[in-house]
């Protein structure tokens, strides 16, 4: 059987594909991605205004059978068990890094976030090394939030007793950044996607975690890691004033921790919001000129501004 894998969006090699053509490898069948005359044909899309997109994918080939899967359906979907736990087939997309997830779901239940809807309660579903390939010595994991698991210092055990650099793909949260785990993370090679860079990013989305959020970023810095190595992903037009987006930008800033600013559903109808976000998220350019000094800034959003300055 001819087996035709096919990744919609997402700038990542799609986990679940490398573990699809694991399995389907096993079985004998040739797999490839987008593969030409196929039998069997998976679709995977993560953002649902590709999902028109995705689900279109059959339509050049009347004779195949077509699975479409991923966060896009906006429902829960998930591999069959007979491939979940397989070593994903890294050569699909020739890396030459280990992938995958230790736990799925999150305790937090985040009223702007689709995890606990698509993957649940909060659980462990596997260990480091079903993932891990020996050959590798770099490790994405995508665990949505990592120190929450009661497991975690035996997680970071294996990654430093291998020798392992570690990217935490969708951050890290500092809440739970005590003193304790402030060191053990400092004494990981924690590093960005590309691993060329050592990196740290954490996000400071509701009002109401500020203090504990703070207390975090700051135990970080205390046991020794440069601020020039965090990043703080700041959720900006869900539910909080321009006072308290401007203040949290302001707060990472004297700390020397870059904010980047993500507007929540990417909305452009906040004049100021959408100033914020250029401004902030170009070190650079907020390097070498405050916010007041924007060019881009509109004579009422430069008075906005030169009085929440002043508060």
């Amino acid at each position: 059987m001819r087996v035709s894998l096919v990744q919609i969006d997402g700038k990542y090699p799609n986990l679940a594909l490398m573990k699809l053509s694991s399995y389907h490898r096993l079985q004998g069948d040739k797999v490839g991605l987008n593969l030409g005359s196929p039998d069997l044909i998976y679709v995977s899309c993560i953002f649902s205004q590709n999902l028109s997109q995705a689900q279109g994918v059959g339509l050049f080939y009347p004779h195949a059978e077509v699975i479409v899967g991923g966060p896009a359906l906006g429902i829960p979907n998930h591999l069959p068990e007979y491939a979940e736990h397989l070593m994903p087939d890294y050569s699909l997309y020739d890396v030459d890094y280990s992938s995958g997830y230790t736990q799925r779901g999150c305790p937090n239940a985040c009223p702007f976030c689709i995890v606990p809807k698509l993957e649940g309660p909060f659980r462990e579903c596997a260990e480091i090394k079903e993932f891990h390939h020996p050959d590798h010595r770099k490790l994405v994991l995508y665990d949505n939030n990592f120190i929450a698991s009661t497991l975690y210092q035996e997680k970071l055990k294996y990654i430093n007793d291998n020798g392992l650099k570690v990217n935490f793909n969708q951050g890290l949260d500092a809440r739970l950044v005590t003193e304790q785990v402030a060191g053990e993370l400092a004494e990981t090679k924690v590093y960005n996607f590309h691993f060329n860079h050592r990196y740290y990013h954490f996000a400071w989305d509701l009002m109401k975690n500020s203090v504990k959020v703070v207390e975090g970023l700051q135990n970080m810095l205390d046991a020794g890691v440069n601020p020039r190595n965090l990043m703080v992903y700041v959720l900006v037009g869900f539910n909080t004033t321009h006072e308290q987006d401007w203040n949290r930008v302001q707060t990472l800033i004297k700390m020397k921790i870059d904010p980047f600013v993500m507007k929540y559903n990417m909305r452009k109808d906040d004049q100021f919001l959408n100033a914020l976000a250029r401004w902030c998220n170009q070190p650079g350019l907020r390097k070498s000129h405050s916010f007041s000094e924007y060019d881009r800034l509109s004579p009422a959003l430069k008075a906005e501004v030169a009085a929440l300055d002043q508060r």
